[in-house]
């Protein structure tokens, strides 16, 4: 087989190799990143409906570094909070008579 031939094969194998060991490598973080964003959404939800908080007294219970990394929309009483750019992110929803659920 030819050098080039083998170029052509080799390099999307090795790509490939690459990124399979970096999301292996990155599962712990990723679902760290997802058990974060449920315990936000959650706790914001419960913070605003059920204590009647202002969204920056309730944002204010969280570390300076979550703070940083996690944004928090309100809707309502829907209450979303995501990370790396909304790639995970997880949903609170109030019911009057239940206080708040994870929606996803």
């Amino acid at each position: 087989m030819s050098r080039k031939r083998w170029i052509w094969i080799g390099a999307p194998v090795a790509i490939i190799l690459i990124l399979a060991s970096i999301g292996f490598s990155m599962r712990d973080q990723i679902a760290y990143a997802r058990i974060a964003t449920g315990y936000a959404a959650k706790q914001t939800c419960s913070c605003l409906n059920v204590s009647g908080r202002t969204l920056d007294s309730c944002m204010a219970d969280f570390p300076a570094e979550a703070r940083a990394n996690i944004s928090v929309a309100v809707d309502g009483d829907l209450v979303r909070a995501s990370v790396l750019f909304g790639a995970i992110s997880a949903e609170a929803r109030y019911a009057a008579d239940y206080g708040c659920a994870m929606v996803r």
